[in-house]
């Protein structure tokens, strides 16, 4: 549990790394941009989404491709549980804590 409304679970191994996210409602992923390439299974929920100059609404069973140096920007209107895959790792998120770029509103 990283706050009240974000809830994430870790698995890395050298070339890649699986995320478990709970967003609660109200969350915001502010603008951001990584290294990695990041591909988002939607499991649960909504996710609003923008990548680049694009947007989308996401929900159950919509998978995402985010490719490294890509800005992008999330909202969850509603209780949402999302599958990331990130490669290479994000060393930040081994470190534990809230990323920076995530807000409850």
């Amino acid at each position: 549990r990283i706050s009240e409304k974000i809830n994430r679970r870790v698995l890395s191994g050298d070339h890649g790394m699986i995320v478990w996210w709970s967003m609660g409602t109200g969350v915001h992923v502010e603008p951001h941009s990584h290294a990695n390439e990041q591909i988002v299974w939607m499991l649960k929920g909504k996710m609003e989404f923008r990548l680049g100059s694009e947007q989308r609404v996401c929900s159950r069973g919509d998978v995402v491709v985010i490719p490294g140096g890509t800005e992008h920007e999330a909202w969850f209107r509603e209780d949402t549980e999302v599958i990331d895959f990130f490669a290479p790792p994000r060393d930040d998120f081994l470190l534990g804590g809230k990323p920076a770029y995530m807000s409850e509103g």
